[in-house]
């Protein structure tokens, strides 16, 4: 035996592979040798190798890893959004604690929905997860510790949303005497664009008194203060503009008190819907009596922000009880 077997036999002892199969392995790779290559047969060989092994090492990314990493990118996301993201990930990894170690390519279809089972009981909160954790697996895809997105295969969950109903014109008109008192006259603005303007209570959070052209007759939403994360204009009726003058402030100033979530509770506690308020709902009511008032849902869809009036129709238009005069009432 030569010495180059012998000192063969002694590299491979233990490993269970032979001098045959090492030569076969050798073979295997040389066989995609390229022609014109400027590396040597060993060197190309040696770069397999290296390359293998790194992909190995992408792939055994855990998923609690991988859920850290992601949510290191998002650092730049309003506060609330990444509380969102850090909150569906910490539930979901809190209900399946031995799914954090596994890797993400080790998990499939029927595995992943039955994750978001056991995190999520209701149809509204599974499709939230699942909007997560699609995102996480894309982010994962792009990485290479994965080789599909198997979250794209998981059906959302149908259900049938609760109808709201628009506050009536006494509902209206008592929340809105609360918030001009003057223990909450800080917040009447805010208020007024809620109930006038549509625009949500998060989004009013934001806007500040430079975002309000009263030449205009408009309101500046920008991405920043967006929910979608896209600027839009809202034209300022007549009654807006009238409470939005009395009760303007310095243009730099934020529209909203500091304090405001905590009064926004109080003032809707003052006026009778302590545990009875339903979020968003003046957003349908701006919207329903727009539609009734204006007729003109393409000038209503501007407003909301709204990509198409499907979301309109199936969604936020509720006119029952409201009369013709009613809704005149309203914007004047």
């Amino acid at each position: 035996m030569s010495k180059e077997i012998k000192l063969s036999c002694i590299l491979l002892e233990g490993t269970k592979i032979s001098i045959l199969d090492a030569a076969r392995l050798i073979k295997n790779m040389l066989d995609t040798f390229p022609e014109n290559s400027s590396l040597t047969p060993i060197q190309f060989c040696s770069r397999i190798i290296e390359l293998g092994k790194t992909h190995i090492k992408n792939k055994e990314m855990s998923i609690q890893e991988g859920f850290n990493l992601y949510l290191a990118t998002k650092h730049h996301l309003r506060p609330e959004s990444l509380r969102d993201i850090r909150y569906l990930g910490n539930r979901l990894l809190k209900s399946r604690p031995d799914f954090a170690g596994l890797q993400f390519h080790s998990l499939g279809l029927s595995q992943c929905e039955n994750w978001l089972s056991s995190a999520f009981s209701t149809p509204s909160q599974f499709n939230k997860g699942r909007a997560m954790l699609h995102a996480l697996f894309e982010f994962a895809l792009r990485r290479e510790w994965c080789d599909r997105n198997v979250v794209k295969l998981v059906e959302k969950r149908k259900f049938a949303e609760k109808e709201i109903l628009p506050l009536s014109l006494p509902d209206i008109r008592g929340l809105f005497v609360t918030a001009k008192s003057r223990k909450y006259r800080d917040c009447t603005a805010a208020v007024a664009l809620m109930i006038w303007a549509g625009i949500r209570p998060k989004e009013v959070c934001r806007l500040e008194w430079r975002d309000i052209d009263f030449d205009d007759n408009s309101i500046t939403v920008r991405a920043r203060c967006s929910k979608t994360g896209g600027i839009r204009h809202v034209e300022m009726c007549s009654v807006l503009k009238r409470w939005l003058l009395k009760f303007r402030g310095e243009a730099g100033s934020c529209i909203c008190p500091g304090n405001f979530r905590r009064k926004w509770k109080d003032i809707r506690d003052a006026s009778g819907f302590k545990g009875a308020w339903i979020q968003d709902v003046l957003r349908h009511t701006y919207a329903s009596y727009y539609a009734k008032h204006f007729k003109n849902l393409s000038r209503l869809q501007l407003n909301m922000g709204h990509r198409d009036k499907m979301l309109l129709y199936s969604r936020y238009i509720n006119m029952s009880g409201i009369s013709s005069a009613g809704a005149k009432e309203f914007f004047n």
